[in-house]
This record gives C-alpha cells, structure tokens and sequence, in this order.
C-alpha cells in the first residue's frame, strides 16, 4: 500500500510537470514608433492586469516598417504602433497587417478613423501657434493666409525632413492637387523668419522669442510642454495662443495586428486596451493628444484652444502622395 501511495505521489507530480509546461506564459510581442512614457506605463500596466507579457521594440516608423516586411516569412511582430496615418499606404501595399475585430468600433468612432485592418489610438492637430502676449488677433483663417506678404519674415517652421510636415503636404496634394500644394509650400518659404531648425518644441520657443510671428507645430507639443519639468517649457505652453485653419490637418496615430502574428488573440487584447475609456482620457490628459474616440472629452487645455473643422482624409491613400510632396518640398528649396 506504501509503494502505491508513493507511485501515486510520484505520478502526480509528473503529470503536473507535463501540465504546466503545456501551458506557456501568454505574450505579444509590440513594434512601436510611439516612444512615449505614457505607453510604456500602459504596456506595464496591461501586463500586470492580464498576465500578458509585453515584449517592446521601439525606433522609427520607416524602419519598423522595413524590418516587418523582412520578417514576412516568420513574422516576429504581433502589434505594430505608430504615429502618422501615411504609413498605412505602405503596410497595407505591402500585405503587412491583418484584419482587425472592429466590431464594436462604429459605436464611439468616426468610420474615417478605422478601416478593416487598422485603428487610431490617438489624433494631433498641426496647427499655427503665437505668443498670444504679444499678438492679441492673429487674423488667420486658412493655411493659405501664411502665404500672403504681411507674413514675410514672420514664419517658424521645422524642417521638410520631418514626417509631420510631410504628411501636411501630401494631405494638401489629397485635397486640393500638386499645384495648389505647391503654392502653398513655396509661400510659406517666402515668409520664413529663419532657415527651419530643431523641433516643435523650438518652433514655439521662437515664437515666443520674438525671432518670429507664428510657428507651425503639432498640438500635443503644447499639451506635453505644458506638463512637462521644465520650468521654461511650461511658459511657453502658457503663452501660446492656437489657430485652427479652416480644414485644420488632423493626423493619426494607429494601431494594427502584423499578418502572421503568432500572437494574434493577445495583440486584439492590447489594441482593445489602448481604446478603452480609461486610456484614452490618459492620453489626452497626460500626452496632450486628441483622444479616437467621439465620447472622451479632449484635456481641458484642448478645449481651452476652441473648437475646428478637420480636413477630410483617406488615410489609407495618404501615403501615396509622399513622394510628390517631398519633391514640392526640394523644388521650393524648404530645407
């Protein structure tokens, strides 16, 4: 009987080793060019509520992009995160993502914000910004205004290399055509104050400055500067009145499971979690950033800015006119 019990014993715990190890520990494995704080402390949070590990590989959209399409035959992503609505073009021509569970999105989502095999997780604005403690009525309406001769040597901006600006311009291609586009870019070259250098962030700090009059920057700059440890920063934020120009540029960052993923319930997961209520109204108070969804209120610093019009876009066109706007750029010599 003593031997029985002990086989017994022995046999349980065997079985109880097989057991476990059939039952490996759930993980998605997140390729992001969003390389903010408040995702990483989402991911760390996402993983201590589900169990879910979350395995992050940062860096540049493009790049993420290119080492996607390389995995293509053994994909190692599940979730690809990023910000810019162009890129989407490119994933998509490229058959690099997959369908999505959408299901429950058109009850608290504009239908231009999600498409059958991506999502956006957050909007920004790029808008026109100035010391509002120094210029008390800005008088513009449109992107075109900062084409016109009162604004000659009056306009910040950073340069065409960035992503933000790009995609500006190929939305004004989408809408209104090269030619349009093009008189536009070349304006705006007219009146610059300097040749285009640093980031958003400078852009606004010159405006305030004095160097120049109105400074071209996304919106979350002002709601990230306004938080932020810098003393300076902040002032700056304080000071700055917005302008939302009729059609006001609104892109997108987004979210998509990779074709192949091998993770594919989990990435679902972690998208449906980036969306939820509480997320979103992070976002937007601690990023500065519009929230996806129509029923999360925007920060208070963001309604403070007014209400707008976005333009109109097919996201999933807009990375077809990168090329075209690039080229604008390098003919209207924008540096």
């Amino acid at each position: 009987m003593r031997r029985l019990i002990i086989f017994v014993a022995i046999l349980l715990a065997v079985l109880a080793g097989c057991s476990s190890q059939a039952q490996p520990t759930r993980q998605v494995n997140v390729y992001s060019a969003r390389n903010y704080d408040v995702d990483k402390d989402m991911l760390v949070e996402f993983e201590a509520k589900t169990g879910i590990k979350v395995n992050l590989i940062e860096g540049k959209a493009d790049e993420l992009l290119e080492r996607i399409n390389r995995e293509k035959a053994d994909s190692v992503a599940d979730v690809f995160l990023t910000v810019g609505g162009e890129h989407i073009y490119f994933a998509q021509k490229n058959d690099l993502i997959q369908p999505l569970n959408t299901s429950s999105f058109s009850t608290w989502m504009d239908n231009q914000f999600y498409g059958e095999n991506w999502v956006t997780i957050t909007r920004r604005a790029r808008v026109i910004v100035y010391d509002k403690t120094r210029i008390t009525d800005p008088q513009i309406d449109d992107y075109l205004d900062l084409t016109e001769a009162r604004f000659s040597g009056k306009l910040l901006a950073r340069s065409s290399a960035s992503s933000y600006n790009v995609a500006l311009l190929a939305a004004m291609i989408q809408r209104e055509g090269i030619a349009n586009a093009t008189q536009w870019a070349q304006g705006v070259v007219n009146n610059f104050a300097r040749i285009p250098t640093g980031n958003d962030r400078d852009q606004a700090k010159a405006a305030v400055a004095g160097i120049g009059d109105f400074a071209i920057m996304n919106t979350y700059y002002i709601g990230t500067m306004a938080s932020s440890s810098d003393a300076q920063e902040v002032d700056v934020a304080n000071r700055l009145g917005v302008v939302y120009p009729k059609n006001t540029h609104v892109n997108i960052s987004w979210a998509a499971i990779v074709k192949g993923a091998k993770n594919a319930s989990e990435a679902q997961l972690l998208i449906e979690y980036l969306l939820d209520k509480q997320q979103q109204t992070i976002y937007t108070q601690k990023n500065g950033e519009f929230p996806a969804r129509n029923d999360i209120e925007p920060s208070e610093l963001i309604r403070s800015w007014g209400s707008f019009e976005a333009e109109v876009i097919d996201y999933e066109q807009l990375g077809a006119y990168i090329i075209e706007a690039v080229k604008i750029f390098d003919q209207v010599k924008w540096q």
